[in-house]
């Protein structure tokens, strides 16, 4: 068995006492690699010079002495068995000695002890590493990022708050940038999960070669990172960071043997700001970011302006969420009219919000926000089962004015649901009469960007009997090879064409183009916003079926229409 190995250093001005403590510790099974020193300076080298596992320290010698000692060890932070050996120490003198950090004493007429005395340290010297070594790997999974080495989010909030503390009393500035990497999903679902984890690796390598003295980055999301920027002489010196950092970014990424183009938007906000509390600043930069990005660009500089439109937003998004579960949204129908007859053939139905605070809400504004937040989903339902029903009742009431159609617009996220056609024709079954037809309206947008998937459902969707139209038609995303597939009955042309057409030649031009090739491939076309005579005219001498707009009707309640058709079918 061989025997265990031991560097101790002595703190001894007597080296027969020193060899005394070697020899102990050797008859005691030890391989003792020793150093004998008296002096601080002698001590402070030692320790940097080598590695010990213990110390073992005369109490008073001429020109050092054992609390000294134990002093320097405590200031180079090691946590070394410190063992006093003296020849006489009183108890008071003891009991000082073990409060300054010793963690025991003997005397050197009774070694007999020593042995065990290291043994007993030595392994408690390795429980108080373990324990440590345990902490440090709790402290660094909580404060910092797995993958870059970065400090997370935790720990980037503790920094940047006592930075605003200090900021705030010595009246400093700072700049905060919050970093979202663009194209990191098509990354990772283009290259893989390890791909994408070593270019974030290499996005934060970059980041940190650009960081200056004290400034502080942190990953705090999946592909999101933070610079505070410190020692500001300017609030001009964070316009120039930013520029830094997107020219930094813009250069491709070697991943493997993958070159990987990104860039990044990056919101920006700065101590001029009146917070005192870190989340307030990180929320403000994260908001900015969220701007630039709506607003296409790739730096947006906070405003107070953006935080209360995200507010209102918020709120907005919730009551438009309990307007649509309490059924507080109501239905409007535009006529659609035979420009040829003059007669009315059909409605399109129009969701109207009339808010109990705020008024009517423009549906140019919560529309967006359903398909956004996924709310388009219950309320297209909820506006197809209330057209099904109003189809029927307008059965009895309208019964001299049929046959009809009601169109309803879906939405590029309702397109997406594969239950949708089942939805339509299930209602149809329900509803649905010879003499009302049943219309859904698409976007041209939302066909062109998803042309393969659109068509699939549209085409069983008018296996149930429905009626296609493409709405919008002419906004610049038509694709004529998708438009000779796609399973459409009527085009409707973009109401901002039929405004000008009168007035701008182009515009003339493109209507009667659309009207020219939809009748060329057996579509019906509906000219959208008509509001003058002069617009009435020109559409019925390009011979357009149809039309809507204000010079007929508002959009209208339901239970206005039947007046309404009444006076109109005496007015004809």
């Amino acid at each position: 068995m061989m025997a265990d190995q031991l560097k101790v250093l002595v703190v001894e001005d007597n080296p027969d006492d020193a060899e005394l403590l070697i020899l102990q510790l050797e008859q005691g099974g030890y391989v003792v690699d020793s150093e004998r020193v008296e002096t601080a300076s002698a001590m402070a080298a030692a320790l940097e010079r080598e590695p010990w596992d213990l110390v073992l320290s005369d109490y008073a010698m001429p020109s050092f002495d054992a609390l000294s000692a134990l002093a320097i060890l405590q200031q180079k932070e090691l946590d070394l068995p410190f063992i006093i050996v003296s020849g006489s120490v009183g108890e008071e003198t003891a009991v000082q000695i073990m409060q300054e950090g010793a963690h025991d004493y003997l005397l050197k007429g009774n070694l007999t002890r020593l042995v065990a005395t290291i043994e007993r340290e030595l392994r408690e010297a390795q429980v108080r590493r373990e324990r440590r070594q345990a902490l440090d790997e709790i402290h660094q999974l909580a404060f910092y990022d797995s993958l870059t080495g970065l400090p997370n989010r935790a720990l980037f909030l503790k920094q940047l708050q006592a930075h605003i503390d200090c900021a705030r009393q010595q009246s400093s500035l700072f700049g905060l940038m919050f970093i979202d990497i663009d194209r990191y999903r098509n990354v990772k679902y283009g290259f893989g999960h390890l791909k994408s984890d070593q270019f974030l690796v290499e996005v934060a390598r970059r980041l940190e070669a650009w960081l200056q003295w004290g400034h502080q980055l942190a990953r705090i999301g999946e592909n999101t990172f933070v610079i505070l920027l410190t020692n500001l002489q300017s609030l001009e010196e964070i316009e120039h960071a930013v520029e830094q950092i997107h020219r930094s970014l813009k250069s491709p990424f070697q991943v493997e043997q993958s070159q990987i183009y990104s860039s990044a938007s990056i919101g920006v906000v700065d101590s001029t700001l009146p917070y005192h509390h870190a989340e307030e600043f990180l929320r403000a930069a994260d908001t900015a970011t969220h701007n630039a990005k709506k607003q296409s660009a790739h730096t947006g500089f906070f405003n107070t302006q953006m935080q209360i439109e995200e507010l209102e937003r918020l709120q907005l998004e919730t009551d438009l969420q309990q307007a649509i579960q309490q059924q507080q949204l109501q239905l409007y129908y535009q006529p659609i009219i035979c420009l040829k007859t003059n007669k009315p053939i059909g409605f399109e139905a129009l969701a109207r919000w009339h808010h109990p605070q705020r008024g009517w809400v423009s549906p140019a504004r919560f529309i967006p926000l359903a398909e956004q937040t996924g709310l388009i989903i219950p309320l297209g339902e909820w506006v197809l089962t209330e057209v099904s029903r109003q189809m029927r009742l307008w059965e009895r009431e309208l019964a001299l004015a049929l046959p009809l159609s009601i169109a309803v617009n879906v939405s590029g996220v309702q397109l997406t649901q594969s239950n949708l056609p089942d939805i339509a024709d299930q209602l149809c079954q329900c509803y649905c009469s010879s003499q009302i037809e049943f219309e859904l309206e698409v976007t041209e947008s939302v066909l062109m960007d998803k042309a393969e998937h659109a068509i699939a459902v549209l085409q069983r969707i008018q296996a149930c009997g429905i009626q296609i139209s493409v709405d919008d038609f002419g906004t610049g995303y038509s694709s004529l090879a998708y438009l000779n597939r796609l399973p459409i009955n009527t085009l409707k042309i973009d109401r901002s064409f039929v405004s000008q057409m009168t007035q701008d030649s182009k515009d003339f031009d493109i209507v009667k183009t659309i009207i020219t090739l939809a009748h060329t491939l057996e579509i019906d076309v509906v000219a959208e916003g008509i509001e003058t005579q002069a617009q009435l005219n020109l559409l019925r001498s390009l011979s357009c079926e149809y039309g809507q707009g204000y010079f007929f009707s508002k959009p209208l309640p339901p239970t206005d229409v039947p007046n309404w058709m009444q006076q109109w079918c005496i007015a004809v």
